[in-house]
């Protein structure tokens, strides 16, 4: 039950407020293998639509789930999860450790419910997921794909009912990992290398730099990671980096909100001669910085980082280039971090707004005449994206947007600010990009 009992004292630990991969690290570590991998299976199946378990656990048992023992609650919802969508392990094995969970925890009279309800799921399950998946409600769907219902709305809103359907759909898709390769790595080379120690791999056809993995990984794990080989990266944040890397004309690059330094450390391997200065509110996440340019080589002073508000810092010089990648509700990476939408709501995203644009605000006046803000965000909600760029330019004849210079074909256009890029493969997470140019 090792497995099984970590998966439910990290979905716990998520309730709480724990981000699910945090979690999953701290309750998993010294498991074997086969172990974490179910604890983690089972952990993301109960995200990726924890409002339909929930209701099919409402319906089954007549009552709203939050009126159950936290111990019944849990175990109805992960069990719900596992013998509907676990195709490699046994629903009886995991319906008697849902049972014997509940019974641990002193709640012998819930036991024989949660034990009925799962057994009849394992029936019904399937049937419900599967006629819900083909509703054209929205609403259907929304439940099938483990969409908060607010969100579907806005999106139908923002880009018509059909895509917004698509939209849904993507948000359950199974992620994938890719490695973004360091410059001095040959790719046949670290393809045969992840392959001897049992991990298949692939070169990207969108990207040369990338290698696609047909599964997930803990990074540390695989072969190079230690000595820098690779990074781990979606695609879609790699193609930020690179639209950065082909803005710079020289001197020290502004990256507003550089958070573990994930694409500021791209930008330094891909432009040699380009220095960053890295700010963050978050002293963890800036050591994590530090700690990613020291494993990625990269030369002692090229990257300053320094912790603190980005709204009232001032940078050590001038900068033709400011990166700010802002804070957001990451709904195009919903599907690769399922907890996140269920933090999230619509006063969330006005917040954000009003935080999006105050930043956006700031950098414009940071940045040198003549040069450039490249401003992202991995939503794909427009209240993120083209309102925060209209309310922020209205006015203003002294900024103007500029094409990326390096076009993607993955790109769709905004309206009628920016670029996305939508999840539409399991290496590529949703991101709204556009670069704002100040007048000389």
């Amino acid at each position: 039950m090792r497995g099984i009992e970590a998966s439910l004292l990290v979905w716990r630990d998520v309730i709480s407020g724990s981000f699910a991969s945090e979690a999953l690290r701290k309750r998993t570590d010294t498991l074997p293998e086969s172990e974490r991998t179910l604890a983690s299976t089972l952990v993301f199946l109960a995200l990726r639509r924890a409002s339909l378990w929930k209701h099919i656990a409402r319906t089954m048992t007549g009552r709203p789930i939050g009126t159950l023992s936290q111990a019944a609650g849990d175990a109805l919802v992960l069990g719900i999860a596992g013998v509907t969508e676990l195709r490699t392990f046994s629903p009886r094995v995991l319906v008697n450790a849902m049972v014997e969970w509940v019974k641990t925890k002193g709640m012998d009279r819930e036991s024989g419910m949660v034990n009925a309800v799962l057994r009849k799921a394992v029936e019904e399950g399937p049937k419900v997921l599967e006629s819900m998946k083909m509703s054209r409600s929205i609403k259907d769907l929304s439940l099938a794909f483990g969409v908060p219902g607010w969100a579907a709305s806005f999106w139908a809103e923002s880009w018509g009912k059909d895509r917004a359907k698509d939209l849904v759909r993507l948000a359950s898709m199974k992620t994938f990992m890719s490695l973004r390769l360091s410059p001095w790595i040959n790719p046949a080379e670290s393809v045969s290398r992840l392959l001897g120690s049992g991990y298949r791999s692939w070169r990207s056809p969108l990207l040369d730099e990338s290698l696609r993995m047909p599964s997930s990984a803990h990074p540390p794990s695989l072969p190079g990671f230690s000595e820098g080989a690779f990074t781990p990266q979606t695609e879609s944040s790699m193609i930020v980096g690179k639209v950065a890397s082909s803005l710079y004309k020289g001197g020290t690059i502004l990256d507003m909100c550089s958070g573990r330094g994930i694409k500021a450390c791209q930008i330094l391997q891909s432009v040699p001669e380009s220095s960053i200065e890295g700010w963050d509110l978050s002293a963890p996440r800036i050591r994590a910085a530090g700690q990613e340019a020291r494993r990625l080589r990269v030369p002692f002073g090229r990257l300053s980082l320094r912790t603190g508000d980005a709204l009232k810092m001032t940078p050590q010089g001038e900068s033709g280039l400011v990166i700010l990648d802002a804070p957001c509700s990451g709904s195009g990476t919903w599907a690769r971090h399922p907890d996140a939408k269920w933090r999230k709501s619509p006063g969330n995203l006005v917040d954000q707004h009003q935080l999006q644009s105050r930043l956006l605000s700031r950098a414009l006046e940071i940045v040198q005449p003549g040069g450039s803000v490249l401003y992202s965000t991995c939503s794909l909600f427009r209240q993120e994206n083209e309102q925060v760029v209209a309310e922020v330019i209205e006015g203003r004849g002294d900024i103007v947007e500029m094409p990326p210079d390096n076009a993607y074909h993955c790109f769709i256009r905004g309206r009628p600010w920016g670029n996305y890029i939508l999840p539409v493969l399991p290496w590529i997470d949703g991101f709204f990009i556009t670069v704002l140019t100040k007048r000389v």
